[in-house]
């Protein structure tokens, strides 16, 4: 910075799993505000998709949601934050006002050779899956070469991932541990309805499309799976056109468990 001051970039994280940072935090603020996605995209300075993402990363990886869309079309209606989210916004600034004021002191006392910004880096996780979601270790079921690994998504759903032994030793995945899943949206098949044809996909989690966007040749999809939890599909313009699948209708997310990547702190 010009001046020389030093400003303190918060990335708040949970029980060591990456959750939000100033942008996303901001963000929220500013759907409490205007009560409107919309709206409160324009205010930071984002596209309305854009938004939509962000905030659908930071209900993946809460507990509970901090934001709940109302009825209204893809434009419109209305959203509102929850408590959840109101503490996370509370806490998150508490935070960063007293981490100010530690970067200050150090810069102030000169922290020897080191740049204070970088005692004080930000560890939270940037990947290019669209599918990012905080789990907990249910199950564990080892062979020979390979172990499936059962994830408890939300209280109604769960998720299967296939890892090599050697990557659950090194990752120390242990029954009840939380890591996040990743899953590319290119990974994950979607079947019109509840109940699919029999397939291979060990993955199946029957879920309500929010959002439709078409592009020259590949559409994207968002299903709301429950407990404030989405999951992204990206499929071809022609499968899309054959499934003929839009807001409001039942779609099934399928995906191979060898297409989940575990991650840990």
């Amino acid at each position: 910075m010009s001046d020389g001051k030093v400003e303190a970039m918060l990335a708040l994280r949970r029980e060591g799993r990456p959750l939000v940072g100033r942008d996303r935090i901001e963000l929220l603020a500013a759907v409490a505000t205007h009560g409107s996605i919309t709206k409160a995209a324009k205010a930071v300075g984002l596209s309305y998709k854009a938004a939509w993402d962000a905030l659908n990363a930071v209900n993946n990886l809460l507990p509970r949601p901090a934001i709940l869309s109302q009825a209204g079309g893809r434009r419109g209606g209305g959203a509102v934050v929850t408590e959840d989210g109101h503490a996370l916004i509370a806490a998150f600034r508490m935070l960063e006002e007293r981490l100010g004021r530690v970067a200050a002191t150090l810069a102030g006392d000169g922290a020897g050779t080191c740049d204070p910004l970088a005692l004080l880096w930000s560890l939270g996780m940037k990947t290019s899956a669209r599918n990012v979601f905080r789990c907990t270790v249910s199950e564990i079921k080892c062979g020979a070469v390979n172990a499936e690994v059962i994830l408890r998504l939300s209280a109604t759903s769960t998720l299967a991932a296939i890892i090599t032994e050697e990557s659950l030793n090194d990752l120390g995945i242990a029954l009840g541990r939380e890591v996040v899943a990743l899953v590319k949206s290119s990974f994950v098949m979607l079947a019109p309805g509840d109940e699919p044809l029999r397939i291979s996909a060990r993955n199946r989690i029957a879920g309500t499309v929010t959002h439709r966007e078409d592009g020259a040749v590949s559409t994207e999809f968002t299903l709301d799976i429950g407990d404030g939890k989405s999951i992204t599909a990206m499929v071809t313009r022609d499968g899309a056109e054959e499934m003929g699948l839009k807001p409001g209708d039942r779609a099934t997310a399928l995906f191979k468990a060898s297409h989940v990547i575990l991650a840990v702190d």
